[in-house]
């Protein structure tokens, strides 16, 4: 009597998959293809800000198995025990390079014509912005991967002629230390419209660090137009 043995799709699926990842990548045999299970790669986030906090790990590390920070960067005691809760590998310095290339690509279009204000950050919702704001009195860049890239793009803007600008961020404290260590930024974090109006009032800011948690979009709107209209009047 003679049996055959028929695959089910999975494994059909599978044996296709590992075809066409041997073939892909130039490999020696059809015969190591279907032997050779592949390896996968594990999940990694890499960041680049200087102060890694409980705060910007949260909700990021679903699934994710390595993270990789500057090899310089501080890591609170409490972000370290989370990855140690979620069993995160913690790397440091290899993503260094890539995320200072990729930085640099996200701050050239705002180079290219220098505005009263720019407006950068981390929230979902900043195209909405870009619709909202007037294109004279703000150059809003839509989206930025982390805080440190919405900071960077902001610190970049103003050395290319920007008179000032507004980071959305998730840790606004922690932007804002960052910020400091800037000669050329004089950061403030506001917390509510009252507390703008005193900054605005009191101390020379040129960057408004606001919280993507406690701002949105018609309030981040009505800062910017404040803001524009307060450097309007130094000037």
């Amino acid at each position: 009597m003679h049996f055959q043995l028929k695959p089910n799709a999975a494994e059909i699926e599978s044996i296709v998959r590992r075809v066409l990842a041997t073939l892909t990548s130039g490999g020696t045999s059809l015969g190591n293809a279907l032997t050779q299970p592949s390896v996968p790669q594990p999940l990694t986030l890499s960041l680049s800000d200087r102060v890694v906090s409980l705060q910007s790990l949260k909700n990021r590390l679903l699934d994710i198995q390595v993270l990789e920070i500057e090899k310089s960067a501080v890591l609170t005691p409490a972000a370290r025990d989370y990855c140690k809760e979620l069993k995160v590998e913690i790397v440091r310095g290899q993503s260094a390079v890539s995320t200072k290339k990729e930085m640099v690509m996200i701050a050239e279009p705002v180079t290219t014509n220098p505005q009263r204000l720019l407006v950068a950050g981390t929230p979902s919702w900043m195209p909405s912005i870009t619709k909202q704001l007037c294109p004279k009195q703000a150059n809003v860049v839509e989206l930025s991967v982390d805080d440190s890239a919405a900071l960077r793009t902001i610190a970049g803007g103003l050395r290319a002629g920007h008179q000032a600008g507004i980071a959305i961020v998730g840790s606004p404290h922690a932007t804002c230390w960052q910020a400091a260590r800037d000669d050329r930024l004089r950061p403030a974090v506001v917390s509510s419209w009252p507390e703008l109006e005193q900054v605005l009032l009191e101390v020379p800011v040129n960057v408004l660090i606001l919280s993507a948690k406690t701002w949105h979009v018609p309030s981040t709107c009505n800062a910017a137009r404040r803001f524009f209209q307060h450097l309007q009047n130094q000037s």
